[in-house]
């Protein structure tokens, strides 16, 4: 269920999104400003920066939550399940871990740089590394609901991990193997 809430969570798609076209518009319209009218927008470059970094780790998240982040299952596909599930769980105690880094660092820089101030936007530093503590939670929130999923027996590719031939490609014509 937790799992479930989690893959149907879609804020972080949408704040993408907007990173995306906040970044695509500050550089048009300072490009423009530039070459049509020999100035520009300041701010611009800053705000895009902040905007890249943030868009950086909101993708991260996604591609998490989405699976679409690159893996290599080859080793883990030819295991027996019981060994597999114990990849997968020691794999994402490791990730658990790593969020904890990742979170624990980001916090420091933050605030250590929360009162740095951008000199041309004015926006506080410490809210471009707050962007690793999303990023930590964010992570950490779907690690555990897959933990949390494996723990009720359900792996993620329990599509017959172990069973038959590894080398089995499908055929595109009717879905089966060949």
């Amino acid at each position: 269920m937790v799992w479930r809430r989690i893959r149907e969570l879609a804020i972080f798609d949408y704040l993408l999104v907007a990173g995306m076209v906040i970044m695509s518009l500050l550089v048009l319209v300072n490009v423009i400003l530039r070459y049509a009218f020999n100035s520009g927008l300041p701010f611009s470059v800053e705000v895009s920066r902040f905007a890249f970094v943030w868009v950086v780790f909101l993708g991260a998240i996604v591609a998490l939550k989405d699976d679409s982040h690159l893996g290599v299952d080859t080793i883990v596909r030819k295991l027996p399940r019981l060994l597999a599930y114990v990849c997968f769980v020691i794999s994402h105690a490791i990730m658990l871990w790593c969020c904890w880094l990742l979170w624990q660092g980001s916090w420091i820089q933050t605030k250590v740089n929360l009162g740095n101030l951008s000199p041309i936007s004015g926006i506080s530093v410490g809210f471009m590394y707050a962007a690793g503590l999303v990023a930590a939670i964010g992570f950490a929130l779907i690690i555990i609901g897959r933990l949390w999923s494996a723990l009720r027996g359900n792996l993620p590719f329990d599509d017959g991990a172990g069973d038959g031939d590894p080398h089995e490609i499908a055929d595109p014509r009717n879905g089966e193997g060949r």
